[in-house]
C-alpha cells in the first residue's frame, strides 16, 4: 500500500466533495487503499466515517480525507475506524506490510503486531473479496477486475524487469508504465534492489511520502510522526 503525504489543507471546506480535485491533483487518480488507477469514479473517502455521529465534526476536515474506489469505499462504509488499530497510508509507512502476490491476493507481512494491523486494514476495505453484502452486481464485477488487474500488472512489471536487465528499456519508460497502470507496490517489489528505477517510480507517483524511503529507495520504518492522529505506528 503506497504511503502518501497530502500536505496541508489547501482551504477550508464547507462541503467535503469540493476536496476531490485537490486530492486528485496531489495524489493522482489512485485508490488510496487498493492502489488501482481509477480515471473516473473515485470518491472522497472519510477515514473516520461521516455517517457516525461521533465523527460528524470531521465531515469536512482535510486530515480525514483519502481517495477511494467504489469497492474499498462501499466495503468500508460506516465501520468505526480507530486510527491506532489500522495501518493508514497518510500516517504510516504502509509499503513494507502489504504484500501484493502474483495470484492477486494482498497479504499482511512483518512482525506479529504489524501483520495484525495490516490484516485489519485488508479486511476493512475487503481487498481480497470478490463478493460483499454491500456490493451490487456492477461492484462485484469491479472487484473481480481488481484481482485480474493485480495479476496483469505483475506480468507487466516482471516483463519490464527482464527488459531492464537486458538493457532494452530505460528508467523513465519503466516509471511511466508504472504510473499508467497503478499498483505502486507491485512495481516497487518487482524492482527490488534496483534503486534508480524504484526512485523514479516513487517520484512519478504524486506525493508518495518522501519520509518513507531512503536515498536508495528502501523503506524507512517506522515513518516519522507527521502530526496526524496515531501516525508513525509503522
Amino acid at each position: 500500500m503506497r504511503p502518501i503525504d497530502k500536505g496541508a489543507s489547501p482551504q477550508v471546506f464547507l462541503d467535503y466533495r469540493d476536496a476531490k480535485p485537490f486530492l486528485t491533483d496531489r495524489l493522482g487518480t489512485y485508490c488510496s487503499f487498493c492502489e488501482r488507477l481509477i480515471l473516473t469514479g473515485l470518491a472522497v473517502e472519510h477515514i473516520q466515517p461521516k455517517g457516525r455521529k461521533k465523527y460528524a465534526h470531521l465531515k469536512n476536515e482535510w486530515n480525514n480525507f483519502l481517495l477511494c474506489c467504489v469497492n474499498c469505499n462501499s466495503a468500508k462504509s460506516k465501520k468505526d475506524v480507530t486510527t491506532n488499530n489500522f495501518l493508514l497510508p497518510d500516517r504510516d509507512n504502509t509499503f513494507p506490510f502489504f504484500e501484493y502476490d502474483e495470484l492477486g491476493m494482498v497479504n499482511p507481512i512483518g512482525t506479529p503486531a504489524t501483520r495484525r494491523l495490516a490484516k485489519k486494514t485488508i479486511d476493512l476495505v475487503a481487498l481480497n473479496k470478490t463478493t460483499h453484502k454491500k456490493w451490487d452486481e456492477d461492484t462485484m464485477r469491479s472487484a473481480l477486475e481488481r484481482f485480474s488487474q493485480r495479476v496483469q500488472v505483475w506480468v507487466q512489471a516482471k516483463e519490464a524487469r527482464e527488459d531492464y536487465n537486458k538493457g532494452e528499456v530505460n528508467v523513465r519508460r519503466i516509471a511511466s508504465e508504472a504510473a499508467s497502470t497503478g499498483f505502486f507496490s507491485i512495481w516497487l517489489k518487482a524492482f527490488e534492489g534496483i534503486a534508480p528505477v524504484r526512485r523514479a517510480i516513487i517520484n512519478l507517483y504524486k506525493n508518495t511520502a518522501p519520509d518513507c524511503f531512503d536515498a536508495s529507495a528502501n523503506p524507512i520504518n517506522p515513518r516519522p510522526r507527521n502530526g496526524l492522529t496515531n501516525s508513525g505506528k509503522s
